[in-house]
């Protein structure tokens, strides 16, 4: 009898420590930007205020060396897991129409008209031209939230601070803002100091 407690007692730690190895390796629904093996949630790096998942401990070292070389893939990556969202066309700036919206890799992307929409339909690698580095703050941002309600922001109730756009929930918002926007800052993905 005690030799089937013993054992009942063994096997379910052994299913716990599986459990608690598998939950450390558990994978986020992307690819990772450098090999494009499932990506798990423990390879993970700090990337324009939010996370970018990798296969293994290695391809961060392979980023961190050539970060616009997979700068596309991460910036798509931000947007396939939510962490960064549409904000703007991606290519002119100008305000969405989303009836004007195509596929860029499986994610959706809305365009201010048909010149842009065919733009990218036509490009031979449209996910470079529509989450290439230095355009990805032109369509899109990590900041998801509204510093000062924290409800989800509205593309179109948005001030310029320090050169950059902060985003707000609704019109009452960036009064609160204005009056201390040092407050808000630090909430703010756009003003950290990651990459």
């Amino acid at each position: 009898m005690r030799t089937g407690f013993l054992a009942s007692a063994v096997l379910g730690l052994s299913v716990a420590v599986v459990g608690l190895l598998n939950a450390a390796e558990s994978k986020v629904d992307c690819k990772c930007p450098v090999s494009g093996a499932p990506a798990k949630e423990a390879s993970a790096v700090d990337y324009k205020g939010a996370k970018v998942y990798f296969c293994c401990n290695n391809c961060p070292k392979a980023f961190a060396a050539n970060t616009e070389k997979f700068a596309a893939k991460a910036n798509s990556q931000l947007v396939q897991t939510g962490q960064a969202v549409q904000v703007a066309c991606p290519l002119s700036g100008k305000p969405c129409n989303a009836e004007k919206s195509a596929d860029v890799s499986g994610i959706k992307v809305a365009f201010c008209c048909d010149g842009c929409k065919g733009k990218t339909e036509k490009s031979a690698d449209a996910l470079a031209l529509i989450f290439a580095d230095a355009d990805f703050d032109k369509g899109y941002t990590t900041q998801t939230k509204c510093p000062l309600s924290g409800k989800d922001i509205k593309a179109d109730v948005n001030v310029t601070h320090d050169g950059k756009k902060v985003y707000f929930c609704c019109p009452g918002c960036p009064d609160g803002f204005k009056a201390d926007p040092a407050k808000f800052t630090a909430k703010l993905p756009q003003f950290s100091s990651a990459k």
